[in-house]
């Protein structure tokens, strides 16, 4: 890995595959209206929409094969799907005090087995996200209903502990499994659900080529009417710029998650035959500390690691400036950002007195130890994605001027984040996640002690962080219904994460996406991380 980085350079890929792009035209290939192609450059691994998924990439399977009681469209209106309505004080839905939630599901619907959807699917997806033996990617709010009741074959009332202002978001967030299938199953986790699944939703999974593609057929008892288009194909190019490449010649009819590197937006603006998307995201790409690793357990040390860091650079040089700094979990431009935050990189003699004080000295081959333990570990993220490649060899080159060695090691998506990170076996990562409760400020799973798979089984605090100020104030800010009060509260836990530094925020996630203008349908939608949140509506012109 060279040490000298130019703008240009870290994003230009193979020579091959500069080549190959060099040319500014696009090459059309004929439409085939029957089918839509989708490309990305991760693959997903597993379809069972309750346990652990890889935003963005495992959403894709999750929005063909399953839905929710409701969705949320690109204006931020959440609107019915297995519930015949959205539940409101207004329409009798949730009681005065918040406490009792009544949901009036859809008549008629079935699962693609031809199996009734009923409101016994709704309570057996609530009780398998409550099970402890199965390892669910969330259960915030889910924890506090105290009484599930089914009313009959269409009604379910679901009573609080107390007032959970994300309720909404929750089960938006968490879509609809079949009882009549997954109740049979001992572990639902090896379920061969899981790789066969069957749903409610608008296409059936008909095959699935590792490494390559996965086919979808239209669902013709679809709820909500057939899709229109007859099949959907979710292919998989890890190499960014091949699937750019691939998307200008018209071999894929969408490019989208990674999409369009950074360094080509303009050129690809400029293509005549081609719609650019851009398409905010609720992500915000992180550094990963993992805590519970030695050389990581002393929040100095993660913040010394965290000054040396040359964020901005990273930002202007490699995303070409097309992403907003952030200092929190959250995109700055969010209701509840916290926006005393300092930044404070870019600061390598402070990093240096900083790792100094906490007790990590030079050795003699110039690496930083403490009681045996060298200052060494590695850091992994999708292989293939240039522009994170591009950050990895800037930050390596940042800690290796303060005497911390880094070791790049990327796999594929479907390896990296499968269990190497859901058990914490990862030492940093370099990665984009989203708040797990839609838009809501609320970061339960991802930062309280109580989240941390690999002990508990549950959440998505892969980091191991542990803090028991944090675990109060989370508890806190998902009761107060005042959304002053709740600022306040999610102000204190940005602060608190913001020094303790368990995972470092880089820039808030905005894509480029490269479709065909006569494909009408994807639609940038800020509030989800699933592009396609709206796939049944996806057409030809």
């Amino acid at each position: 890995m060279t040490i000298r980085i130019s703008r240009r350079g870290v994003l230009a890929g193979s020579a091959g595959t500069a080549m190959l792009l060099a040319a500014p035209t696009v090459r059309g290939q004929s439409i085939n209206r029957d089918r839509i192609i989708l490309a990305m450059t991760q693959e997903p691994v597993q379809f069972n929409p309750l346990l652990y998924v890889n935003a963005g990439t495992e959403n894709v399977p999750e929005a063909c094969l399953f839905d929710a009681l409701w969705d949320v469209d690109d204006k931020g209106n959440f609107i019915p799907n297995l519930a015949a309505q959205v539940p409101s004080r207004q329409n009798g839905g949730i009681s005065a005090d918040g406490l009792t939630w009544t949901v009036n599901l859809k008549r008629g619907v079935k699962w693609s087995d031809g199996q009734p959807f009923t409101a016994k699917d709704v309570e057996f997806t609530y009780q398998t996200i409550m099970s402890p033996n199965v390892a669910v990617r969330s259960r915030s709010g889910f924890d506090l209903i105290k009484a599930f009741r089914v009313k009959d074959d269409h009604t379910v009332e679901m009573e609080l502990s107390r007032p959970f202002v994300p309720f909404l978001w929750a089960w938006q967030n968490m879509h609809i499994v079949p009882h009549h299938i997954l109740s049979r199953e001992q572990n639902i986790q090896t379920a061969a659900f899981n790789s066969q699944p069957i749903g409610t939703g608008p296409f059936l999974l008909r095959s699935r080529t590792a490494g390559s593609h996965m086919v979808y057929e239209r669902n013709p008892n679809y709820h909500r009417g057939p899709a229109k288009v007859r099949q959907f194909i979710h292919k998989f190019v890890p190499d960014q710029m091949a699937a750019y490449g691939q998307a200008r010649t018209g071999e894929v009819d969408y490019l989208a998650l990674g999409g369009v590197p950074n360094d080509r937006w303009a050129e690809a603006r400029a293509f005549p035959d081609r719609d650019f998307l851009l398409y905010p995201t609720p992500n915000v790409q992180f550094i990963y500390y993992n805590c519970g690793k030695p050389q990581f357990a002393d929040p100095r040390v993660r913040r010394a690691l965290t000054m040396a860091t040359q964020m901005q650079k990273s930002i202007d040089d490699i995303y070409f400036g097309t992403w907003p700094r952030t200092l929190s979990y959250l995109q700055p431009t969010h209701w509840a950002y916290n926006g005393d935050l300092r930044d404070y990189t870019n600061d390598a003699a402070g990093a240096e007195r900083l790792l100094d004080e906490a007790g990590w000295r030079r050795g003699a081959d110039g690496i930083r130890a403490k009681d045996g333990v060298q200052l060494k570990f590695t850091m992994s993220t999708t292989a293939g994605n240039v522009a994170r490649q591009g950050c990895q060899a800037l930050f390596q080159q940042n800690w290796k001027a303060i005497g911390v060695e880094m070791e790049i090691r990327n796999m594929p998506a479907s390896v990296v984040w499968g269990e190497y990170t859901t058990q914490s076996r990862f030492d940093t990562l370099l990665v984009a996640w989203d708040p797990t409760v839609g838009l809501d400020p609320d970061y339960t799973a991802r930062c309280h002690s109580r989240m941390i798979p690999v002990k508990h089984r549950q959440g998505s605090n892969y980091v191991q962080y542990e803090n028991a100020e944090v675990d109060r104030l989370l508890e806190l800010g998902v009761t107060q219904t005042e959304q002053a009060d709740r600022i306040r509260t999610y102000r204190q836990i940005q602060a608190i994460l913001h020094e303790e530094v368990p995972f470092a925020a880089q820039g808030g996630s905005v894509q480029g996406h490269l479709k065909r203008k006569q494909l009408q349908g994807p639609t940038p939608n800020q509030y989800v991380t699933d592009i396609t949140w709206n796939v049944y509506d996806w057409a030809w012109a």
